[in-house]
């Protein structure tokens, strides 16, 4: 029988790789050998520290901030960027792959609960990244408050534009079909157990009023002049004159009446009331609970983990206002997590989950030790490098920040399969062709060579036991990129094409002379073809 019982002993090198593949975008062979002797309490205590990003904004191609905030309310652009540019998205992507913590994990699991595109500007986008982040170690609950006049997602959903006496309905019903409670099983027309077409009626009347004046809340630097007083992140207005003041009469799903408010005040009371009613059910927390397994455990939920994993999950979100770590740790520390409740060890859970295209590229990048420059220091070389790999995030079905719908990613909204989503005919040619290529080719920007040098990494990381021992090297490989040591037909397998054709004895001979003269030619092809095949294998493609 499932259960949260926590794992109290320390984790060793198998069980710290699949905490850290679950947790973050930076994961390296010594980070691993690091957490296989803390509990998962003392990793996920260490994990759990998040770091404030370096530089604090995005730059253009000069290295100028383009971005005024509140704290920082002059830029000093002189290239006056484009607001087309996706240098938001660049240099998120730079703190995702540079933080040691699970902030940015937690970050996109937050996107995909409060789905918006990156359509609007690169400074509100900015914001919109900025808000899940300064939840990502907070409460579900003060997110949705703050996510409603979020100026990003108001245009996206529409709800700027609802009003009294000409309704929108579109925010009401995404904030309770995708975004919070979710639909139960349809019992009738309109019914969907846990509310009704009725409280989407409801519940847009609540929501007439928010919303913004585009030519401020989405200008570059008038947006800084309205901003949430604790989070200090710009954030639309309450328009009490196209507000409802009526009072908004609930179904049974809920079975509770709302006072309508008349002036901002009250009418914050008002939406802060519809809040307390939607996050006071039980299936709300139920609804989160199931998407935190399904990101950071497994696709499948059996009627066991429901009972045993997810409702407890649920009540301990519920009875703590809906704050995430502790939650997250209680589940990432059960012996569950780890597939330590029966006798077959590790034939659950670890493995079990497709790695995204995100995960797919960083994991490579960090795991074979790629060099790339600070963000400060040459930011051009790494918007040029990361708009690569956004693109192939793109193609193979991971806009970043940018999902196809409301419902965000298939792989993560679509049952069955969930994760299984990521692999399709077209998206694996796509993980398999631009992926580990253009890293041992390696690609220049703006004067920088982002390009893997395997020799000197095997000769010098310290990973690798006996180089110039071809069965050691290809184990120690296939230790650091895979779930686990494959079985010995399959490392036979790596070791012919390492080799092909080349015995072991002149393959040792190979590694002493690159490693008295310095020269890698004749040692660099063969390692070059084995780290090929092992990225563009099955095994590297799930965590």
């Amino acid at each position: 029988m499932s259960s949260l019982i926590p794992k109290t002993t320390v984790l060793g090198t198998l069980n710290a790789y699949h905490l850290l593949r679950r947790t973050t975008y930076n994961i390296t062979k010594s980070r691993i050998n690091e957490f296989a002797l803390k509990t998962p309490d003392q990793a996920l205590t260490e994990l759990f520290i998040f770091d404030t990003p370096t530089p604090a904004s995005p730059l253009n191609d000069n290295g100028e901030t383009i971005v005024p905030t509140f704290a920082v309310p002059t830029i000093t652009d002189t290239l006056n960027t484009a607001n087309s540019v996706a240098y938001d998205n660049y240099w998120w992507m730079y703190q995702a792959l540079k933080s040691t913590s699970a902030q940015y994990k937690i970050i996109y699991w937050l996107h995909l609960l409060f789905v918006t595109d990156d359509n609007a500007s690169f400074f509100t986008n900015f914001d919109y990244k900025e808000l899940l982040r300064f939840h990502a170690n907070s409460s579900l609950k003060d997110l949705a408050v703050r996510m409603t006049l979020n100026p990003r997602m108001l245009t996206y959903l529409n709800n700027n534009v609802n009003k009294k006496n000409s309704p929108n309905q579109n925010y009401a019903r995404e904030f309770l079909e995708l975004f919070t409670i979710l639909k139960g099983p349809q019992i009738g027309t309109g019914n969907y157990t846990n509310y009704t077409e009725a409280d989407v009626q409801q519940a847009a009347k609540v929501l007439t009023g928010f919303t913004l004046t585009s030519a401020v809340q989405l200008n570059k630097t008038a947006r800084i002049n309205n901003v949430d007083p604790v989070t200090k992140i710009p954030q639309g207005f309450i328009n009490v004159n196209t507000h409802d003041f009526t009072n908004k009469t609930f179904s049974s799903a809920f079975n509770t009446v709302i006072n309508g408010g008349t002036t901002v005040d009250t009418i914050q009371t008002e939406f802060q009331n519809f809040i307390n009613m939607v996050f006071n059910q039980n299936e709300t927390a139920k609804a989160y609970c199931r998407r935190m397994y399904r990101y950071f455990v497994g696709r499948t939920i059996t009627t066991d983990i429901e009972d045993n994993i997810i409702v407890p999950l649920a009540t301990q979100l519920k009875n703590n206002n809906y704050q995430i770590l502790p939650v997250i740790k209680t589940l990432l520390s059960s012996k569950h997590f780890y597939d330590e409740e029966d006798s077959i060890y590790a034939d659950q859970t670890i493995g079990a989950l497709v790695r995204n295209p995100l995960e797919l590229y960083f994991h490579m990048f960090s795991l074979l030790n790629l060099s790339m420059p600070t963000y400060s220091a040459n930011p051009k070389a790494l918007h040029g490098y990361l708009s690569l790999f956004a693109n192939y995030s793109q193609n193979t079905g991971m806009p970043v920040f940018r999902p196809q719908t409301v419902n965000g990613y298939a792989a993560y909204s679509s049952s069955p399969n969930y994760d299984k989503n990521w692999i399709t005919t077209s998206s694996l040619r796509i993980r398999y062709n631009n992926s580990i290529d253009i890293l041992i080719n390696g690609n220049t920007q703006n004067g920088f060579l982002f390009k893997l040098n395997l020799p000197a990494f095997v000769k010098d990381s310290g990973y690798f036991q006996n180089p110039g021992n071809a069965d050691l090297l290809v184990s120690n490989f296939c230790e650091l990129l895979f779930v686990d040591i494959p079985p010995t037909d399959r490392l036979n397998y790596f070791k012919t094409i390492f080799l092909n054709g080349l015995s072991p004895i002149n393959w040792l001979n190979e590694w002493n002379n690159f490693v008295n003269t310095g020269t890698a030619t004749n040692v660099k092809i063969p390692i070059d073809r084995l780290v090929k095949a092992l990225i563009k294998s099955p095994e590297f493609q799930v965590m």
